[in-house]
């Protein structure tokens, strides 16, 4: 693959598990590893999974390019305040993610 290419590509992930969930390593390394190689990496944050908005996982994420979006109601109904780094957005937002990405993953 031409380094063109891996620059261009974009993988989705879908996280609706709680930070305590073994998910969350699984989301971590397969992040950095993505990233490493020059991909572009979106997470999209659901359900119990919006919960890592206060992980110490998601900050190094952000920082070294991984793109995070919640759902803003699932966020709201667990009382969790916003986070300037991470995008308070809805489903619409995920099914945009899903319809331009290279590759999809959900942990759930």
């Amino acid at each position: 693959m031409s380094e063109h290419a891996r620059k261009d590509t974009t993988f989705c992930i879908l996280v609706t598990s709680s930070p305590e969930s073994e998910n969350s390593r699984t989301l971590v390394k397969i992040s950095e590893a993505a990233m490493q190689l020059g991909h572009h990496v979106q997470i999209f944050l659901m359900c119990d999974g919006v919960y890592h908005l206060h992980s110490q996982d998601l900050s190094p994420l952000i920082s070294k390019g991984a793109e995070v979006i919640l759902c803003a109601h699932n966020a709201l109904e667990r009382g969790l305040e916003r986070k300037s780094e991470v995008l308070f957005g809805s489903q619409y937002d995920l099914a945009v993610m899903v319809a331009q990405s290279d590759g999809f993953l959900a942990l759930t």
